[in-house]
């Protein structure tokens, strides 16, 4: 027998935040059929708008109190969502940052998924451009009690679903008795594929150059001013040769100018593309000779797998969790400039598009969504 799986969160998101995105993904998997033996029955959420007072209230009091009285009255026709079973029907709580939602005494099995850590276990990695947080390790008066109401609905969950090995490590150091689950991103690798879905090539890329990608915001752990000291140490002919497309919403005019003034001061091209839509972004991908990642801290590092879908060679920082998504060969030490120099100078440029990338459309069908399927499914019948 199917069993229904109620979809909570707090705020509505776009699909065009990460969080939003993991949450319209999940919920068009269950409307689909795509969860073997379960099925979706409603999504529980509210809208983000109002003053600051009106969305505290219903973060902090109104929202649980629905989502209370809903685990607890397990017919749920009195609010209009449609009769549930106590011993089959599964609550399922879309981030971390929701947690503070997951009742008390709930008469419902309760799984959250838990894209990262970070701010209940914030750290400093030193860096060669400063000491980088992650996570908040000084927070106010308000977010310190909204993480200690997280930190405790997290130890009421049944299961903890983990989007990689990294952040189940510390979920299972945080709480040793708690059932953890894996269930890294899935990805419709089959909409990436190039040689299937061949997209044009982006203006402005052009094959003669070394045409590399990178793709997130100007956040110190994305690490985008390694990267200018990176192609700013290539040699003087290649480096002449190479272009860098940045691609993502600035985090701020001044981030963008900052980063824009130490690419021109270091003789690196840098396009500045800015935000993209997804089939957009997917012609970069398809085009470009590899995409550039970085970063020293990820709850899983989407952009390397999107770009080995599309064909894409990946090189990636070796720190967790994106470590677990690109190939060993393809991972580089996080602060060794020479490494990814040495790397990229393996890219060089033939002056024709570069051909799909095997080992990358290979290592894509790991993360692909049948297999996320048969992780989910193994993950609830955990509850």
């Amino acid at each position: 027998m199917s069993r229904p799986v109620l979809v909570i969160r707090g705020g509505s998101l776009p699909r065009s935040s990460g969080l939003g995105r993991a949450h319209h993904d999940l919920l068009d998997r269950l409307k689909g059929g795509q969860v073997p033996d379960y099925h979706f029955d409603t999504v529980i959420e509210h809208d983000l708008e109002g003053g600051i007072l009106k969305r505290w209230l219903r973060r902090r009091k109104y929202h649980p109190r629905l989502v209370a009285k809903i685990a607890k009255d397990v017919s749920a026709h009195l609010f209009g969502i449609g009769r549930l079973r106590s011993e089959n029907a599964i609550l399922h709580i879309t981030d971390q940052e929701q947690a503070h939602l997951v009742p008390k005494d709930s008469k419902i099995p309760v799984s959250v998924t838990v894209h990262d850590l970070f701010h209940l276990e914030p750290r400093k990695i030193s860096t060669s451009q400063g000491v980088v947080s992650i996570g908040d390790s000084s927070p106010g008066l308000i977010r310190r009690r909204d993480l200690k109401h997280i930190r405790r609905g997290l130890e009421r969950a049944d299961l903890l679903i983990c989007i990689s090995e990294a952040t189940a490590k510390a979920a299972r150091k945080l709480w040793p008795k708690k059932e953890v689950a894996v269930v890294p991103h899935g990805i419709d690798v089959g909409g990436y594929d190039p040689i299937s879905y061949p997209l044009p090539k982006p203006k402005g890329l052009d094959y003669t150059r070394i045409n590399l990608l990178c793709v997130g915001s100007e956040e110190p752990r994305k690490r985008m001013e390694f990267l200018i000291d990176v192609l700013g140490a290539l040699p003087e002919d290649v480096k002449m040769r190479t272009v860098l497309h940045k691609v993502g919403s600035e985090s701020s005019q001044k981030s963008k100018q900052k980063l824009l003034k130490k690419a021109e001061n270091s003789g690196v091209n840098l396009h500045w593309v800015g935000r993209l839509s997804d089939i957009d972004l997917c012609g970069y991908y398809q085009h470009c000779d590899a995409l550039l990642f970085p970063s020293i801290a990820e709850g899983f590092g989407l952009p390397p797998l999107e770009a080995m879908a599309s064909g894409c060679p990946v090189l990636v920082a070796d720190m967790p969790a994106h470590n677990e998504v690109a190939p060993a060969e393809w991972l580089l030490p996080h602060e060794d400039i020479e490494s990814w120099v040495n790397a990229i100078m393996k890219m060089g440029s033939n002056q024709k598009r570069r051909p799909p990338n095997e080992t990358a459309l290979k290592r894509a069908q790991e993360f692909s969504i049948e297999v996320w399927s048969d992780r989910i499914k193994n993950a609830w019948n955990l509850l």
